[in-house]
């Protein structure tokens, strides 16, 4: 059949047969576009499936091998405390309670890489580490020659039946992943589901552990970790409860004096803790920086911290000079007997940590720190929370031993450079006297500690010059 012919507008003649070849190539082009993209989109969700296999293989591997290392380390804690039981010797106790520390440290550090759903296991957690630290102190104690009390070794038996029970319960949580076939690396993602729901055996296990665990004594002993140190109150939060006016009030009088700027408050929030607080926001009257954030006690009306926000230009005084400045401020705030000890020098700032002095004698846990800005020499910080922690009147009696007697227990190669009376607070947090020896040997500084009452050497500190000031070690 012949082809139809068509004639356009300028009289040009078309044969349509043409046009349909023209019109079947244009269809081509989108269908080839399309199949592209569904093999693109395929490949890419091939991808996706395949980067999220690799994750969850990556979890299920770290999840379990924390578990798994979990489990042993509770194992040797358990087997390692009734060695320490059967030793007898100070040399054998020793090394035994120093492995202990190093094993329930491990422990604790593989737990809190397990992800947790629900309440955590702070029971367990505490177990662990105050398991540690006893241990740890343990092991000082008779790498001195001591041996062992009959009530140290009660706290002994105590917790090895607690590690018992815990490697015995972490068996079980072992055997019941097993058999469940569970997916290491889903346990994180059950984290925001309802409990009431199927949740992995693992994370739920270990929540009735820790539930089963409160019912165990907890252990009381001269250690930083212990339950009753951990609970301390805080000695120097005196007078009544304040509102968060009053709180207000307070913080703008505390960044205004000794300066003629005025603040206004624009946003006040509750600080839950250890010291309740109000957390009061501050902008000067006319501007909207720089932002000044001050911590008020809701008992008594205590300043714990200010930080002013402000970016602190290049020194251009001394950090030296900061300890004046914040003698001022400080005096400027009515906060007497407190002497400057040292300065650190921190991102064109002068930290000034000064110390509480009663009756002549410099009382190390009663510290403040002022931060002066090194650009102009105002005051942007300060921290107070170590004084409203520990300060109170303390009833310092005279020591039993003369500072000529002290002097005899420092190095005799020590070069003394000053001494002084000193109450500092041990690991446990008991406060004693001590005359502080400042001397250098082959051109080393070091601050030795010895007992005002007993002439035992209690510390002794390595003092190392930085760019940022001294720091001790």
């Amino acid at each position: 059949m012949a082809p139809t012919c068509l004639l356009n507008n300028n009289g040009d003649v078309k044969v349509k047969e043409e046009e349909d070849v023209d019109l079947k190539r244009w269809w081509i082009i989108p269908a080839l576009v399309g199949v592209l993209a569904i093999a693109g989109l395929a490949y890419w969700g091939y991808g996706l499936s395949r980067d999220k296999q690799q994750y969850v293989t990556y979890l299920n591997n770290r999840n379990q091998g924390a578990f798994y290392n979990l489990i042993g380390h509770v194992e040797n804690v358990e087997a390692m405390i009734s060695k320490g039981v059967v030793a007898n010797s100070p040399g054998q106790r020793m090394m035994i309670f120093a492995d202990i520390w190093q094993q329930a440290y491990a422990a604790q550090q593989n737990l809190s890489q397990i992800p947790m759903t629900g309440p955590s296991v702070t029971r367990t957690s505490s177990f662990l580490t105050q398991t540690g630290d006893y241990a740890w102190s343990l092991a000082k104690k008779y790498s001195r020659g001591l041996t062992v009390k009959p009530e140290e070794l009660k706290k002994l038996n105590e917790l090895h039946t607690q590690a018992g029970y815990l490697a015995v319960e972490l068996q079980k949580i072992e055997r019941s992943a097993a058999d469940g076939r569970l997916s290491w690396g889903e346990i994180k993602g059950a984290a925001d589901r309802d409990l009431s729901k199927k949740v992995p055996p693992v994370p739920m296990g270990l929540q009735k552990i820790d539930k089963n665990m409160e019912a165990f004594p907890t252990l009381i002993y001269d250690g930083p970790f212990s339950d009753h140190i951990t609970r301390q109150s805080p000695k120097g939060l005196t007078g009544n409860q304040i509102n968060k006016d009053r709180a207000a009030d307070i913080a703008r009088s505390f960044v205004e004096a000794g300066t003629t700027n005025k603040y206004k408050t624009t946003k006040t929030e509750n600080v839950n803790g250890t010291i309740p607080a109000f957390r009061i926001h501050l902008v000067p009257q006319n501007a909207k920086t720089p932002v000044v954030i001050v911590d008020v006690t809701k008992k008594g009306g205590h300043v714990l911290s200010m930080l002013n926000t402000r970016a602190v230009a290049k020194p251009k005084m001394p950090a030296g000079k900061a300890a004046s400045i914040g003698s001022r401020f400080l005096a400027g705030q009515k906060i007497n007997n407190m002497e400057p000890t040292y300065v650190i020098e921190q991102r064109n700032t002068g930290v000034v940590i000064f110390e509480y002095i009663q009756d002549g004698v410099i009382i190390y846990p009663d510290l403040m720190k002022v931060k002066i800005a090194l650009d102009n020499g105002e005051v942007v910080g300060f921290e107070g929370t170590g004084f409203v922690m520990n300060h109170q009147t303390r009833k310092l009696s005279k020591p039993k031993i003369s500072e000529q007697q002290a002097l005899k227990a420092v190095n005799p190669q020590l070069k003394i450079k000053s001494k002084k009376l000193a109450v500092i607070p041990l690991e446990n947090l008991q406060e004693i006297l001590v005359y502080e020896v400042k001397g250098d040997l082959n051109g080393d500084n070091f601050i030795v500690y010895i007992n005002a009452n007993t002439g035992k050497e209690e510390k002794i500190l390595k003092v190392v010059n930085t760019n940022g000031g001294p720091v001790t070690m």
